[in-house]
């Protein structure tokens, strides 16, 4: 028997082995070789997609950028030969550069230069001098282009130049590193008017190639057609060696994208490159060789090792199973079938077989059962739920859904094939007759005593608010709110027992709404029954019993024969709560008591948000801060219905919110405080404590962001108005450019240094100048007029005679009869 059982063994062995090294020999001799091969090919194929890509942006900009000087000379409103004779030119030019900001989301900042006034004037409006470049932080100024070549370059240049990234200082000191397109007006034009400077950030072409992938890694570099690098993501890796000049001296004219693998100071890079058919630039892309590698082989070495280990611990199972068994399929079935198929039942006769069946259906009921019942409470509070937000139409369409549920308004069993005329079930042929007798007033569920308390009034006013209802059923909806989820389910459960003290004639139901912590109550009753007292009782014991306190409001009791009077109570009940959380009164309110809307608040307050959104454009943290207090003092005031607190509290916090977005900071954050501030169920002191902080925040990053504006003595703004305070020109904006300020920052600065607004100052500086002239001379009002500043001899005298008292005819005549 030794020898057929070694066989055996060696046979069952030798089979083991070829079915496990099977699949393992088609990973090691096919999939090992040939993946990394593979993942090669995508990844240079996916390189070089994304270069193109990238390439076909920036030639979409640059396009526009390289068509600017045609349509600078185009523009008849500039005319740069005629600058030199007139200031009034020059701020024609200045506003008409304005126009200019179609691509801000790439160019920074463009330049024209006036050759014949060395002057450059700016997209935003702002002219600085040939001098002020040379000046850091008071023009555009290139730490490494010295100024006397810059200013020679201007004036001589005859064809377009790019100036690779380098450091300028921007006005204000702030140091960016900007890439520099140089171009004649016009193009080519041997006697050119002036240049156009047009300035992109290295940032912004950095973030342009990081958007067409997210997940790139590698590092890209743009060259000029004669080779020299203009933009890099890594300056040491052609700094280094001259392996990236040989690649890109390397490259075709012919434009279109190339892939392959090189290698650059020693390491191996997957290059992509690409030649624009437009400019002539080029485009390299380097993804290193072992990045793109490195987690393949990882994953091919950690795969061999485990199918070694499988491979090992497949052995030693075998040969420990076979050992000593000749058959170990069989053996291998009668361990599954002792394990998994259920034991043999015992024989039963038909009797047993009957009573066994019976006990299974009955097992099986009693499990359905329960998760019947498990599921009734939702589909009740469903229902009813679904009656006070108006799905019902009809109580018919109603009475099909709560019959499953338990549900009956009329005091009957559900489920009865009989009910009461005056059922809400049944809709009435015609409407209850006025001079119908009511019915007994039900026994009240709160003492004797209690009768003057509110429920008094608001019985009163039940009773004679609806001519339509003298003593029928009515049907009212209150709402019954929590702060806290325990509070909730505490409140909740004991409602749902309080279900069974109703008097006669009173029919309610307590139901969870689709709202966090809120609980809606259904009640169907006569007029005279007290409502709010029974509410009010209610409160007090869960107070008393549970410590639980819960806010109630209660809408306005609707017709019983349309189960739409539900929804509109239900609507008013919401309201109500909304004025106790947010107001903070009666814990137990009525729609009624709530007071009326101010009138003019919807115009008052959309201007208060239009100017804080103006102020958050403008960048002015105190005028931002201002506006909210405002906007905080006006919700907070009295009489302030809590629906339209609460539409102010969602307009505030939003403007403030889209002013964070701008800064782009702090994103997780952000999007946790918007999650925060659109909850639902707010107080007043949680409503303004948001905006506040929010508010806050913004003013930080506005002051954090913003550069220092330039400060401006008495004297330097004298000696400026000394120079242009008659010039028609002269205005608050020109002022502001002047001093590097924007209007409103120079506008308060002014009125804190001179005592005065600015348009006050320079008016009565040009009447005075006016009154000389008129005293000393004989010149006529026109050409007095155009001395001092004004445009036209209409205008200066309505001037004169709003500051005087008189018109200037009339006080020349004056002073000559003096």
């Amino acid at each position: 028997m030794g020898k057929p059982k070694a066989n055996l063994l060696t046979k069952l062995l030798i089979s083991y082995f070829l079915v496990l090294l099977f699949p393992i020999a088609m990973i090691l001799f096919y999939y090992y070789p040939y993946s990394a091969d593979v993942v090669k090919e995508k990844e240079l194929d996916w390189n070089a997609h994304i270069t193109e890509q990238f390439m076909t942006s920036m030639d979409t900009f640059t396009r526009y950028v390289y068509n600017l000087p045609y349509e600078l000379v185009q523009n008849r409103e500039f005319r740069m030969y005629k600058a030199e004779e007139s200031d009034y030119q020059r701020v024609l030019i200045a506003n008409e550069m304005k126009k200019y900001n179609a691509t801000d989301a790439f160019i920074y900042n463009t330049l024209l230069y006036v050759k014949n006034i060395g002057y450059l004037f700016s997209k935003t409006g702002s002219a600085y001098s040939v001098q002020d470049l040379a000046i850091p932080g008071v023009g555009f100024y290139y730490e490494d282009w010295p100024h006397e070549e810059m200013v020679d370059t201007l004036n001589t240049l005859n064809q377009p130049i790019v100036r690779p990234v380098e450091n300028v200082i921007i006005p204000g000191h702030n140091r960016l590193r900007l890439l520099t397109f140089l171009q004649p007006l016009p193009v080519g034009g041997s006697n050119s008017p002036g240049a156009v400077l047009i300035m992109v950030r290295e940032d912004t072409i950095l973030r342009m190639m990081r958007s067409v992938s997210e997940i790139y890694t590698g590092d890209f570099f743009i060259f000029d057609n004669e080779g020299r690098p203009l933009v890099a993501s890594n300056k040491k890796i052609y700094e280094a060696s001259d392996d990236m000049s040989a690649l890109v001296k390397g490259m075709g004219a012919d434009p279109g994208a190339t892939s392959g693998i090189e290698r650059i100071n020693g390491i191996s890079y997957l290059v992509s490159t690409s030649v624009s058919d437009k400019n002539g630039w080029k485009y390299v892309s380097l993804i290193p060789v072992s990045e793109s590698l490195q987690g393949l082989r990882t994953i091919q070495w950690n795969t061999a090792l485990l199918v070694g280990l499988v491979l090992l611990f497949e052995v030693i199972v075998v040969y420990i199973s076979i050992r000593k068994n000749y058959h170990p399929i069989k053996r291998l079935v009668d361990v599954a079938v002792s394990l998994f198929e259920p034991q043999q039942r015992r024989p039963m006769n038909e009797i047993d077989t009957i009573r066994y069946t019976l006990n299974e259906l009955s097992a099986a009921n009693s499990r359905l059962d329960e998760r019947v019942k498990g599921t009734l409470p939702i589909m009740r509070d469903n229902i009813l739920f679904g009656l006070v937000v108006g799905q019902y139409g009809t109580w018919e369409a109603f009475a099909q859904e709560a019959d499953k549920v338990g549900v009956a308004f009329d005091g009957s069993q559900p489920g009865s094939e009989t009910k009461p005329q005056g059922s809400p079930f049944h809709d009435p042929p015609s409407p209850i007759d006025p001079a119908q007798e009511a019915p007994p007033a039900a026994v009240p569920f709160v003492p004797a005593q209690e009768a003057s308390s509110p429920a008094a009034s608001v019985l009163e006013t039940m009773q004679g608010g609806d001519p339509a209802l003298p003593g029928g059923t009515i049907l009212t909806v209150a709402v019954l709110a929590c702060e806290s989820e325990e509070e909730f389910n505490t409140a909740a459960d004991f409602c749902r027992q309080a279900e069974d003290r109703w008097p006669d004639g009173v029919n309610g139901y307590f139901c969870r709404s689709v709202y966090h912590h809120e609980i809606v109550l259904i009640c169907a009753h006569p007029p005279s029954f007290p409502l709010q007292a029974f509410l009010t009782q209610l409160q007090e014991e869960l107070v008393g019993a549970e410590g639980t306190r819960v806010m109630i409001g209660i809408g306005r009791p609707g017709d019983y024969r349309c189960p739409r009077a539900a929804q509109t109570s239900y609507l008013q009940a919401l309201r109500t709560v909304e004025h106790v959380r947010v107001r903070e009164t009666a814990p137990v309110l009525t729609f009624d008591e709530i007071g009326a809307t101010h009138s003019g608040a919807v115009s008052y307050v959309a201007e208060m948000l239009q100017s804080l959104e103006l102020s958050i454009l403008k960048n002015e943290p105190e005028m931002v801060a201002g506006l909210t207090e405002r906007l905080i003092g006006y919700i907070r005031s009295d009489g302030m219905p809590p629906h339209m607190i609460r539409s102010v509290y969602l307009n505030t916090v939003t403007v403030i919110i889209n002013g964070l977005q701008r800064f782009r900071r702090e994103d997780q954050t952000l999007l946790r405080l918007t999650d925060a501030a659109f909850k639902p169920r707010y107080t007043m002191e949680q409503m303004t404590g948001i905006i506040r902080e929010s508010s806050l925040k913004l003013c930080e990053f506005i002051r954090d962001t913003v550069p220092a504006a330039r400060t401006a003595t008495r004297e330097e703004i004298l000696a400026v108005i000394d120079e242009k305070g008659l010039d028609p020109s002269c205005s608050l904006q020109l002022m502001a450019d002047h001093f590097g300020m924007s209007v409103s920052n120079f506008s308060h600065h002014f009125k804190k240094t001179m005592g005065q607004n600015f348009k006050e100052y320079i008016e009565r500086l040009r009447i005075q100048t006016s009154i000389q002239l008129l005293r000393e001379t004989d010149e006529t009002l026109e050409s007095i007029a155009q001395k001092s500043g004004y445009t036209n001899t209409s205008s200066y005298i309505r001037a004169f005679k709003k500051i005087m008292g008189t018109t200037p005819g009339q006080y020349r005549n004056t002073h000559k009869d003096a």
